[in-house]
Order: structure tokens, then C-alpha cells, then sequence
């Protein structure tokens, strides 16, 4: 009886021994993770704004503000089911582009009907009726999609020889007007544009108005407007040292539970969607953390960074940068985050009313600090 005792009291010890090993285990890769998320995944260098912004920006809100409206009340629809809305867009964008002083380029493209068809018999198959109301079958009719990519080039002046390529796409879903998506990642870049034709920035920055983000051309491999551009700059052995997407950057809200993430990112950021979010892939955390950071030295509005693996959070390359980062190159996307937060996304209710037109121009106003500052 002794030696069984003995035996049951051993066994015992060493189920606690494992237990403890266990628990040990688990405290370590919680804290482990913890470290990951806010020390890698979520820092951005300097403070995230917080207060009452003192700068008046009245002017570049005003300006945004007619953007948005010729491009999403006015144009409405910009997409390959509309190619009107597409040609009226670049026309407003390759005008105001040269009323700034430049001299827009333009790169014309074509995708295939049959292409098209396919792109959209596969969405389809993989989405249901939710994606043949967004992309219904697309007509012979209509023939090959005629696209553009429109762009202008400001020579740097510290360091010329290094390539920053800022882009925003002006396409739309089917059916939608875009205000958010994209008209503000559009407004955006043409503020950008204004401001820089007077203050030029330390290295070359090209500025690109892109076509074919949107699915289903989005989806065709190597044929959205950021591939094709892409391919133009390599092609002439000029390899950008980073991409910077201006994406749906217009809803912000300060209501508990507006931003929702991916599990488990709900712990460690805010549940207010009042902030501009710095978003990418983890091998682009360095590229992100330098113009987050510069960005956080001109800006007044809450800001966060977020560079996760892609192959365990594929949002994060839901934009033209998805590009750039596939071919080796640093991207990111500036974004309210879409989807997470705005509730008219994809939908006919993405309209001029719907945009903070107060803390985009803020948005911008730090956009236009990081690329003037970068290096």
C-alpha cells in the first residue's frame, strides 16, 4: 500500500511539474505576442495626436471638398461597366494636374473583353449573388477596357536619384459614386500635387492617379493601373525605394465599437475609428515606421501603424502597394482602415456626405509634411 502511495504522490508531483511547465509555456508566448503586437506590429516613432488642432485649413478643405463633389456627385460612377464616368474622371484629373503648372503623362493600356468575362465568372463562382450585383457579367458591348494611368514627376533636391511613387486609384465598384473609395485617395493626391509644385520635395516623388484597382480588373493578375505602372518604371531601371497608396481616407467616427479589426488586433487598438491608419505587410515595417513617423510631425489627427504578415492578415495589401511589395519593394497604404470602419463601403451610400472633410484636409496637410521631410 506504501508503494502505491509513493507512486500516486509521484504522479502527482509531475502532473504539477507539467502543469507549471505548461502555464510558464503559455505566459511566455502571451507575452511574447504582446511584445510582438505593440513593439513591432503597432509602433510608430513619436505621439499620435490628441487635443484640439490649432492650424485653420479651411482653404485645403474648401479644395478637397470640390474634388470629391465633381468626382463622386457630379461624374458618379468611374468603372469599366461605366466608361464615360472613366474618361470624365481623367479628363478633371489631367486638367487639374496641369492647372498646377505640370505637364500630366498619361499611359494608355487595354484589357481584354475575354479577360474581363473570366475575372468575373470567377468572382462569381467564389462570392454568389453578393458579387454578381457588384460585378455583373460584363458585355461584349462594351469591348476591350480602355485605361489610363496619369501621373506627374517632381525632381528632388536633396536626393534626386531616389524614387517615392505616391498613388491613389480613381476607379469605383459598379453602382457606386466612390466618395470614400476612392475620391478622397484621389482629392488627396491633387492637393498633394498643388503643394509640391511650390515646395519641392527632398527626392523625386511621382505622383500617380491609377485605373483598375477595383475587381475585377483589380483581380487579373499583372493588368490593374498599379502593375502597369509598375512595369513602366522597371522596365526603364527605375526601382521606387517605396509606394504610398492613398486609400478610402474619408470616415472617422468617435463612437465606442465603429472600428472593428481582424482577431485578435480588437485588444490592442482603439475601438474609436477617429484615427488614420498606416497599413502593410510586415516586410515593409521599416518604410512605414519612417513616414508614419514624419507624418506624426506635421499632422493633427490621431494616427496608427499596423504591419502584419500578409499570409495571416491578407487586408493588408488591399490596395495598389500589393504591387510594389509582391516585386520586393516597400509599400503601404493610408487608409481609415475601409471596410473596418465605414458603413457604406461598396454601396450607393458612399457619397460627399459621408466624408469628414475636416479630418481628411488634416490627413492631407500631414501627408504633404512626410513627402516634403522624407529622405
Amino acid at each position: 500500500m506504501k508503494q502505491k502511495n509513493s507512486e500516486t504522490a509521484g504522479w502527482l508531483r509531475s502532473l504539477k511539474r507539467i502543469g507549471f511547465s505548461v502555464l510558464v509555456l503559455a505566459l511566455v508566448i502571451v507575452a511574447a505576442g504582446h511584445y510582438y503586437v505593440t513593439q513591432q506590429v503597432r509602433w510608430l516613432p513619436g505621439e499620435s495626436f490628441s487635443g484640439v488642432p490649432a492650424q485653420d485649413l479651411e482653404q485645403l478643405e474648401d479644395a478637397l471638398e470640390a474634388h470629391i463633389q465633381v468626382l463622386a456627385g457630379d461624374i458618379g460612377e468611374r468603372s469599366l461597366y461605366k466608361p464615360e464616368g472613366m474618361r470624365a474622371a481623367e479628363r478633371y484629373i489631367t486638367e487639374q494636374l496641369a492647372s498646377f503648372g505640370f505637364d500630366p503623362q498619361v499611359q494608355h493600356y487595354t484589357v481584354e473583353t475575354e479577360l474581363i468575362q473570366q475575372a468575373t465568372e470567377r468572382l462569381g463562382r467564389h462570392h454568389g449573388r453578393w458579387s454578381r450585383e457588384q460585378y455583373p457579367a460584363y458585355p461584349n458591348e462594351l469591348g476591350d477596357a480602355a485605361l489610363k494611368n496619369i501621373w506627374v514627376e517632381i525632381p528632388g533636391t536633396d536626393n534626386p536619384e531616389r524614387l517615392l511613387v505616391v498613388g491613389a486609384h480613381f476607379d469605383t465598384v459598379g453602382s457606386t459614386p466612390g466618395a470614400n473609395d476612392n475620391g478622397t485617395g484621389i482629392a488627396g493626391l491633387l492637393e498633394l500635387a498643388r503643394a509640391l509644385s511650390s515646395a519641392r520635395p527632398q527626392v523625386t516623388v511621382i505622383l500617380v492617379a491609377l485605373s483598375a484597382e477595383e475587381l475585377p480588373i483589380g483581380g487579373v493578375e499583372g493588368e490593374s493601373g498599379s502593375s502597369v505602372f509598375l512595369d513602366h518604371l522597371l522596365e526603364r531601371n527605375r526601382t521606387p525605394f517605396g509606394m504610398v497608396s492613398l486609400e478610402t481616407m474619408g470616415f472617422y467616427s468617435d463612437e465606442e465599437g465603429s472600428q472593428k479589426y481582424p482577431a485578435p488586433l480588437d485588444r490592442y487598438y482603439p475601438g474609436q475609428g477617429n484615427f488614420i491608419a498606416f497599413v502593410s505587410d510586415s516586410s515593409s515595417r521599416e518604410f512605414v515606421r519612417v513616414f508614419g513617423g514624419l507624418f506624426r510631425q506635421h499632422a493633427e489627427i490621431a494616427s496608427q501603424g499596423a504591419t502584419l504578415p500578409a499570409r495571416l492578415v491578407p487586408d493588408v495589401l488591399r490596395s495598389d502597394h500589393e504591387t510594389y511589395i509582391l516585386r520586393g519593394i516597400p509599400g503601404m497604404m493610408v487608409t481609415d482602415t475601409a471596410n473596418f470602419r465605414f458603413p457604406y463601403y461598396h454601396q450607393g451610400s458612399d457619397t460627399v456626405a459621408s466624408i469628414n472633410i475636416e479630418k481628411l484636409a488634416r490627413v492631407v496637410q500631414g501627408l504633404i509634411g512626410a513627402v516634403n521631410d522624407i529622405q
